[in-house]
């Protein structure tokens, strides 16, 4: 009788030890599920929101949502404002997220991103300056920097490997032979 027992208690514990297990890694997926999906979001909109922001001049009041003050303060595409001196009508914004990765206690972490922005057309706000080259954008692999406080926001963009693109090297080409 007592063997029977200890066997019987044996049995439920090792199926509870399996189902709490198992109710552990649901949770712990739908956690990271929903901070990966949050981050991913972010950084796109952010980055193109970004790009839009610095490219066209826009009030940079609306990246905010995406990005932390401190970055905002700091960021040197929005304090040089490379392109002010021109208007943009159109560009190719393409971002590749190459690395994704969070754990739903951290309050940080880091997502390795490939931007480029090509193909800027645009004219020069100042029709006696001549034909001035539209400056080229800082395309590259990236780490990009999240900070949860409340929701994710981007803290900082670092270029880790920057990228010459096609392009690119025919126009430095071309006035190189001017």
């Amino acid at each position: 009788m007592l063997n029977t027992l200890l066997r019987l208690l044996s049995y439920i514990l090792t199926r509870l030890t399996v189902f709490a297990i198992i109710a552990i890694l649901i949770i712990l997926a739908i956690f990271i599920g929903y901070d990966w999906a949050n981050i991913y979001v972010i950084t796109n909109e952010g980055l193109a929101q970004r790009a839009e922001t610095v490219l066209k001049g826009e009030d940079a009041s609306e990246l905010i949502k995406f990005y932390t003050q401190d970055f905002l303060d700091r960021d040197p595409m929005l304090s040089r404002a490379p392109y002010e001196n021109f208007v943009i009508n159109n560009f190719d914004h393409r971002i590749k997220i190459k690395m994704l990765w969070v754990w739903p206690w951290e309050n940080k972490t880091k997502v390795k991103v490939e931007e480029i922005i090509n193909g800027i057309e645009g004219s020069s706000k100042d029709e006696e300056a001549g034909d001035i080259p539209i400056p080229t954008w800082e395309n590259g692999e990236k780490i990009v920097i999240m900070e949860k406080d409340g929701r994710w926001k981007i803290d900082n963009v670092l270029l880790t490997k920057p990228i010459k693109l096609e392009n690119e090297n025919e126009k430095s080409d071309d006035r190189q032979e001017d």
